[in-house]
């Protein structure tokens, strides 16, 4: 009779602890780490992997031989919120502010200026859509617009860090 009841207590004691709701979500669970946002994701210093004009390649990083070939030079430092430098392909660097749209969309640049101004057709102000959802290692921008500098053609251009 003993050992039946013991047995029995056995069996008890082994069901209450499975059915512990302790068991399935400890009291000290491990925080998650939310991922970072696009803001924290593009702070870096970019340069120029791949460019196209109106869908036409003209830049790729991995080529000896480009249309354009100054775009090896291309940087889009993004490293200081919200303050913005650009070298663009023809050498010409411009300082500024940049955002992003409250969707996250958009990289709105504006108060550009450098040593002759404003770069050629923009008043200071250009606005690139972002193509597609940034990583650490690629971000790719398309002009909102036409870009004088690029015979008022819409440039895609694909940047690593």
């Amino acid at each position: 009779m003993k050992t039946s009841f013991k047995l029995t207590l056995l069996v008890v004691y082994v069901i209450l602890n499975a059915c512990k709701t302790d068991s399935v979500s400890p009291a000290n669970p491990t925080p998650v780490t939310p991922a970072p946002t696009v803001a924290e994701i593009i702070k870096k210093n970019w340069s120029a992997s791949t460019v196209l004009w109106d869908g036409v390649s003209q830049f790729d990083k991995s080529s000896s031989s480009n249309l354009i070939q100054g775009y090896n030079q291309f940087k889009l430092d993004l490293s200081n919120p919200p303050t913005i430098s650009i070298t663009e392909f023809d050498g010409k660097k411009f300082t500024g502010k940049y955002s992003l749209s409250s969707d996250n969309q958009k990289l709105i640049i504006s108060d550009l200026s450098g040593a002759d101004g404003a770069p050629s057709g923009t008043n200071g102000i250009i606005e690139y859509k972002i193509s597609s959802t940034p990583s650490a290692n690629s971000l790719i921008l398309e002009s909102t617009t036409p870009y004088v500098k690029a015979s008022n053609k819409v440039v895609k251009i694909s940047l690593i860090p």
